[in-house]
């Protein structure tokens, strides 16, 4: 296990040993660029500040050399005046003029011309009137000449021969450079340079051949101080200037003194500190690493042992063993860690023993092979001397199936069960994820572990099981003295237990889902999954046997009215009595299976077993219809219900399960087509007709859009035979198979919720014809609408009707709405509550059939009717059949009691138009009079009615 560590393999050490250097060197070096500035920064100023100061001190020094010059040419012009006076010749080249400050000396006349002792007056510059004048005034002229070359500038000054007496003449000497520029006391590392301020011309420079740029000129001569910097052959250079007024002191030009030191003689410094840093930073760098990598080795070798540990434990070797002896947290690391392999040796064994039995747990069938798995493994890993397991009835406190397995015996079962005290049960009931730890001498738990038939010493562990939060079972067991309970025994129990739990969990759960997968949660039949199973293998089987078998689909007839007007509880208790009536009704080798809302299936098999298998199905259908018949109890109010059953047989009409079970249900559909409460079998011409449905409900759906659908419109006329208004009516004229019934396209778009689109359409259309009408003078007209279920129950009824009527602009009062009895089924709140929103739109509304459906009188009277329709039916009879003429007397007298009108349909005969005029019915309607016709011919009824009365019907006004 001993073994260094290797910074190259240890990614951590690396990560460390880098985070130690960045940490040294970058103080270092931050520190060091931010000296290197200041120091720069420093330098530079004190550079710039000394060359300032030199030209100062320069220019200071100029000045007293000017003014030392002008007192001695003064002396002179003295000593010159002096000479005049006395006769005497005057030598002006001679020294004692000189005074050792000039090169030479001329004496001018007033007006600025050379006198007679001036000899070389080549060399005498020209003044100008205002020198003259300056000079004249009393002032000392300073005149700077320009030569060809920078060593040829030289610097006069002139003064007034006799001071006071302007006339006397005018004395210029040449200032001498050598006592005039005094170079010698300039640091010889500066370029010094004197000019003009008012022509910025060079006067003097160190440098004889030095000329700098008019731009740096220019700069110098802003201000009377300051700093730059510049160029010159690329190579840098900091500068300062120092104007020096003359102009206060003489008569001239003001002179700029200028001092300017390359930076590489500034910055020497700064080059010497760049020189040894970089080692400096290298010695500390060097260092860092040095004690960085002592300190990680000391710190991080343990952690490598440590990490190879670790990695043979992931290996799977947990015998393993880290060993450090630092006498730190490192050797308490490693104490732990080793401490840790151990437990998990131990964690590994009991694992890998409960795996297995978890492995047996969930492959467990039922509880006594969960049972009996436990007795065999738990003792093993758990070192017990006895285990017992035992089922718990929680309200009764009795323990029974009580399963014992002692050291070296078999598993047995106890034949008695025993009785818990009622704490034992209220402790074990609250006692969760725990266990109760039990000696010799403790009275608790003592009439359960009497029975286990064990003496002397013990010590008992007893683990309830929960299951669903209730006390299910518990778990008992047994070390025997001097033994002890270990604590991963007491754990790897509890575990245990609330495996066990699990298991008893699952195993319920399993039952519940299997009951919920197969079976009808309300009737408790079994359901489509165990249909298609089950009449798989009937199928199967009466292939083997070459029998027949039945299929009956069943469908309760009206079951929706139930459910609309008993609310849904009372329907559920329908289907509930239904199911038993079927199973009562069977075999009980027979199969009843509930396929979803009211539909019903049952199959009958071992037909071979019957002399006429035919008949005997028969039998079993009627059977089933006569017990239908039979009234039930449902929501306290008694009722008879019947269904419509199909009939599919095997191998006769399909030879699999979903043919047979469609057959059926195509032969349920044409029982029900032929009145419900029958039987029907079923005939390949079913088939037919449902796939003539099916295409049927194809064409319909494009109907529209092919301008097949027309409305036609049925008179409805008065007394006096007159027209006042129309029923309109769709009609379908199909392109290739004609005129088709409404009879037969009606339902299927009912079915399929077409009829919402069919009904918009007539509505706008029977509108727009409303008011064709009207522009031809033909009216008043109230042409009806008819409105199906479906349509009055459509959310957005109202506003629909409300935009075509806002489209088309049709007066609604000329627009009647037919609605049958059915709408009224159900809520009648919500329908009358749209009623009156039908109302407020100026819409008539009407009972379309009245007297066929199941409406109570007492609703009759909330509803916000208009007129009552008479059904055909009962005008039909009106001739032949009391019955029916009492009932269209007592319809005509209730609606004169509710202020309606009264309309009779289906009017075919003169007698029942005389009988119905007894009975003052308000209008007609039927083939007495017209059937329904085009819009175009009944255009041409409404002219002829007009034409026939001797006038047109009276217009109609816009509002």
């Amino acid at each position: 296990m001993e073994r260094k560590l290797s910074f190259s393999h240890s990614k951590v050490a690396r990560r460390i040993l880098f985070s130690f250097v960045l940490a040294a060197l970058i103080p270092i070096a931050i520190l060091g660029v931010l000296s290197f500035q200041q120091v720069k920064q420093q330098l530079q100023a004190q550079t710039a500040k000394a060359l300032q100061r030199g030209c100062k001190d320069y220019a200071y020094g100029l000045v007293s050399r000017l003014l030392f010059a002008e007192n001695s040419l003064r002396l002179a012009a003295l000593k010159i005046h002096k000479s005049n006076k006395e006769d005497k010749p005057v030598a002006l080249a001679g020294e004692q003029w000189l005074q050792g400050q000039f090169t030479g000396l001329a004496v001018l006349r007033a007006d600025g011309q050379p006198s007679a002792l001036s000899r070389d007056n080549a060399a005498i510059p020209t003044l100008t009137a205002e020198e003259l004048a300056q000079i004249l005034v009393g002032k000392t002229l300073i005149k700077p000449v320009s030569g060809q070359r920078l060593e040829d500038n030289r610097l006069w000054m002139a003064i007034n021969l006799v001071e006071n007496s302007p006339k006397a003449g005018i004395l210029m000497a040449e200032l001498k450079p050598d006592l005039l520029w005094n170079s010698e006391t300039i640091d010889p590392n500066n370029l010094l340079w004197v000019m003009a301020a008012d022509s910025l011309q060079i006067l003097f420079a160190l440098e004889q051949d030095f000329d700098p740029s008019p731009e740096l000129r220019a700069q110098v001569a802003q201000a009377n101080s300051g700093r730059f910097s510049w160029q010159r052959d690329g190579e840098a250079y900091l500068g300062a200037y120092w104007k020096l007024p003359v102009a206060t002191l003489f008569f001239g030009p003001d002179l700029i003194v200028v001092q300017s030191l390359p930076e590489s003689l500034a910055f020497a410094a700064i080059r010497q500190f760049s020189a040894i840093y970089p080692p400096v930073i290298l010695l500390a760098a060097l260092i860092v690493v040095y004690l960085s990598s002592r300190l990680i080795a000391k710190y991080l070798t343990p952690l490598e042992r440590l990490k190879i540990g670790t990695q043979r434990v992931a290996d799977g070797n947990l015998e393993c063993r880290v060993d450090i002896d630092s006498h730190d947290e490192f050797e308490e690391l490693a104490d732990s860690f080793n401490e840790m392999t151990r437990r998990l040796r131990s964690q590994f064994d009991i694992l890998a023993t409960m795996a297995e039995i978890d492995r047996h747990i969930l492959s467990a069938l039922n509880a006594e092979d969960i049972i009996d798995t436990a007795l065999n493994r738990l003792p093993s890993i758990l070192f017990c001397d006895l285990i017992s397991i035992a089922a718990v009835n929680p309200d009764t406190g009795i323990a029974d199936e009580i399963r014992v397995r002692r050291s070296g015996h078999d598993a047995e079962k106890l034949a008695e069960p025993v009785i818990l005290s009622q704490q034992d049960v209220a402790d074990l009931r609250t006692m969760h994820n725990g266990a109760l730890e039990i000696a010799n001498n403790d009275e608790r738990m003592s009439e359960y572990l009497q029975v286990l038939g064990v003496s002397g010493a013990w010590r008992y562990l007893v683990v309830p099981v929960h299951v669903n939060g209730a006390l299910a079972s518990l778990i008992c067991l047994g070390y025997q003295a001097p033994k002890r309970i270990p604590p991963e025994s007491r754990n790897a129990a509890i575990n245990f237990g609330d495996r066990i739990a699990v298991a008893l969990s699952n195993a319920a759960w399993e039952e519940k889902l299997y009951q919920h997968a197969h079976y009808d949660s309300l009737t408790g039949l079994p359901n489509r999954l165990v249909l298609h199973d089950r009449l798989g293998q009937e199928i199967a089987r009466a292939r083997r046997d070459d029998a027949q078998l039945a299929v009956f689909f069943m469908d309760l007839d009206r079951f929706k009215n139930v459910n609309d007007s008993l609310g849904h509880a009372a329907g559920d208790e329908l289907l509930r009595q239904a199911a038993r009536i079927f199973l009562n009704c069977v075999r009980a080798t027979d199969l009843v299976v509930r396929l979803g809302g009211d539909e019903f299936v049952i199959v009958i098999g071992e037909l071979h077993t019957q002399h006429n298998p035919a008949a005997f199905v028969s039998a079993v259908a009627e059977k089933v219809l006569a017990a239908l018949k039979q009234p039930v109890t449902v929501a306290g109010l008694p009722m008879t219900v019947t269904t419509s059953i199909g009939i599919a047989l095997f191998p006769d009409d399909a030879d699999n399960v979903p043919d047979l079970l469609k057959n059926a249900d195509a032969a349920m559909y044409h029982a029900k087509s032929e009145g419900r409460a029958n039987f029907r079998f079923y005939s390949p011409e079913l088939n037919a007709a449902a796939l003539e449905n099916i295409k049927l409900e194809q064409e319909l759906r494009g109907a529209i859009g092919r301008n097949e659908l027309l409305v036609f419109y049925q008179p409805k006329v008065d007394w006096d035979g007159r027209i006042v208004g129309a029923e309109a009516l769709i009609r379908w004229r199909h392109t290739e198979l004609g005129m088709i019934s409404p009879a037969k396209f009606i339902p299927l778009a009912e079915q399929t919720s077409l009829i919402v689109e069919i009904s918009d359409w007539v509505l706008e259309q029977t509108c727009l014809w409303v008011n064709a009408c009207h522009a031809q003078g033909l009216g008043p007209l109230r042409i009806s609408v008819n409105l199906s279920a479906v349509d009055f129950k459509h959310p957005e009824l109202v506003e629909k009707i409300a935009a075509v009527l806002s489209k088309t602009g049709t007066d609604p009062s000329f627009i009647e709405l037919e609605l049958t009895e059915s709408v009224a089924i159900g809520n009648i709140k919500a329908c009358i509550e749209r009623m009156h929103h039908l109302k407020a739109l100026g819409l008539t509304l009407s009972m379309d059939d009245f007297g066929t459906g199941f409406s109570s009188l007492s609703y009759l009277k909330e509803l916000p009717l208009d007129v009552l329709k008479i059904d055909q039916s009962f005008v039909r009879q009106l001739e032949s059949d009391d019955s029916s003429a009492a009932i269209v007397r007592a319809i005509l007298a209730l609606a004169d009691g509710l202020g309606m009108e009264t309309i009779a349909e289906g009017v075919e005969t003169a007698a029942q138009l005389e009988l119905l005029k007894q009975h003052h019915c308000g209008l007609f309607q039927g083939y007495l009079f017209s059937r329904p016709v085009p819009s175009d011919e009944f255009l041409s009824l409404l002219q002829a009615d007009a034409a026939k009365r001797g006038a047109d019907l009276p217009a109609i006004s816009s509002s």
